[in-house]
């Protein structure tokens, strides 16, 4: 017997690696998290996040930790709101008491997307994503 459909969880997700194919958008991202993490300050952060192509845009989500929940700071228009909660739910369950470093998932929240989640959690409260 199928489960109904109104059973199914909303939101479900799965770590993956790095060595399948990755988005260019992800790479471009990934490519500038190494400066990025460097970065002391979270005003540098967030100016370098602003100013640097490959860490905004239509398929970016900046969220910000605050105590124990995890805020959207700014999202980009081609991010869809219920993959927008999913990732903070995966930063609220998975990444906020966890090392810096990036991670990748497979993501569906009404549609199945590859996200690249970029922390910045020890360093400036802060986790960039990116969706594919």
């Amino acid at each position: 017997m199928l489960p109904d459909e109104n059973s199914l969880p909303l939101e479900v997700w799965r770590e993956t690696d790095f060595s399948e194919e990755i988005p260019p958008a992800a790479m471009n991202a990934l490519a500038a998290y190494y400066e990025l993490a460097r970065k002391g300050d979270r005003d540098g952060i967030l100016l370098m996040i602003s100013t640097h192509p490959a860490l905004s845009g239509p398929t970016h989500v900046l969220f910000q930790l605050d105590g124990d929940h995890v805020q959207v700071l700014d999202h980009g228009g081609d991010t869809d709101l219920g993959m927008i909660r999913a990732i903070a739910k995966i930063i609220e369950t998975e990444l906020r008491f966890s090392e810096d470093g990036a991670r990748r998932y497979t993501v569906s929240a009404g549609c199945l997307c590859d996200v690249t989640i970029l922390p910045l959690l020890r360093n400036a409260g802060l986790c960039l994503a990116v969706v594919a």
